[in-house]
């Protein structure tokens, strides 16, 4: 495997490249994945930036001002809010925090290790990525240097390829979804949802220029830590493996320009349940990172071809319990 320094638009950039994947990582962006590239079939996974230069995030940055592209981390919250936990109050900001930060980071061997130290609130935050065959392997490791529990929020940021005839694929325990972003296709905010039904197909994705933005979450802790993409046209399947003991919820985003315009869509696996403090509290999900208790876990994500053209599946596909 070769890693090198490179320019990736305005920015520093770190590639990691073996026989299968190439994969570029900005530090300045929190660590992101700006490109995942398939080399086998020439096939770039991740969503991509189309402006020239990226926006460097200021101080208390709104998202939805910064592009939407490759994929991340969404710590220590998503909906950002003021959080009170014992005499101390935290403000955490849109998305949270790690997103639009600067890491520290080295090339150690074959991984590059990413580091950073949160200023305004009491953790620091590690992950460590390196390739494996046709693997990305990231491992993360967050901890808590005070002495008052910190309630923290976790989801994979991974904003991925919208392509039209894109399938999704979920663990076996997702049979039913909450609804969480109101929209004409899912209704109101809090509206469940069975897999199996006759308005929404929750295997596919909305068509291009139907103007869709949806959000939805598994509405039950999912112990089948799998799920992904596939892409049928293109010949290749994005499987995202992880610990379900520490990220037991999977949220769903899609947008087919609804938001911004853009298209992209991401599989979140997440900590809690859902996207802000209050509401993790209240459906008695909520994570406290404590002194001396680390949060560690891992995301693989595999990136295999697939046969077309009518063929079967290499890859199994589990819903309601049964092979599909």
């Amino acid at each position: 495997m070769e890693l090198e320094y490179i320019k990736w638009k305005n920015l520093q950039g770190i590639s990691l490249e073996n026989e299968e994947l190439y994969v570029v990582v900005l530090p300045r962006l929190g660590g992101k994945i700006a490109s995942l590239k398939y080399k086998k079939k020439d096939f770039e996974v991740a969503a991509q930036y189309g402006g020239e230069e990226y926006k460097i995030p200021g101080k208390d940055p709104v998202f939805s001002e910064y592009d939407a592209s490759g994929l991340d981390d969404a710590f220590p919250n998503i909906v950002g809010a003021c959080v009170t936990q014992g005499q101390r109050q935290w403000k955490y900001p849109d998305h949270g925090e790690v997103w639009s930060s600067a890491f520290q980071h080295e090339i150690v061997g074959e991984q590059i290790v990413l580091k950073f130290a949160s200023r305004t609130l009491p953790y620091t935050y590690e992950k460590k990525i390196s390739l494996k065959g046709s693997q990305v392997q990231i491992y993360y490791e967050i901890k808590n240097p005070g002495d008052i529990p910190f309630p923290c929020l976790w989801a994979f940021h991974g904003l991925v390829r919208y392509e039209e005839d894109m399938e999704l694929i979920y663990g076996k325990e997702a049979d039913s979804f909450e609804n969480v972003l109101d929209s004409p296709e899912l209704g109101k905010i809090g509206r469940r949802i069975p897999f199996r039904n006759q308005e929404y197909d929750f295997s596919r994705v909305p068509k291009r220029g139907s103007g869709t933005m949806v959000k939805y979450y598994a509405d039950r802790k999912i112990h089948t830590g799998r799920c992904g993409y596939r892409y049928p046209s293109q010949g290749v399947e994005c499987i995202l493996e992880y610990d379900t003991k520490e990220l037991p919820y999977l949220g769903v985003w899609i947008t087919a320009g609804g938001f911004r315009g853009d298209y992209n869509c991401a599989m979140e696996p997440a900590n809690g349940y859902y996207d802000d403090i209050r509401t993790a509290k209240e459906n008695h999900s909520l994570y406290l990172l404590k002194k001396g208790k680390p949060l560690v876990f891992h995301m693989n994500i595999r990136l295999t071809e697939i046969k077309t053209g009518g063929q079967a599946w290499k890859t199994e596909v589990f819903q309601y319990g049964k092979k599909r």
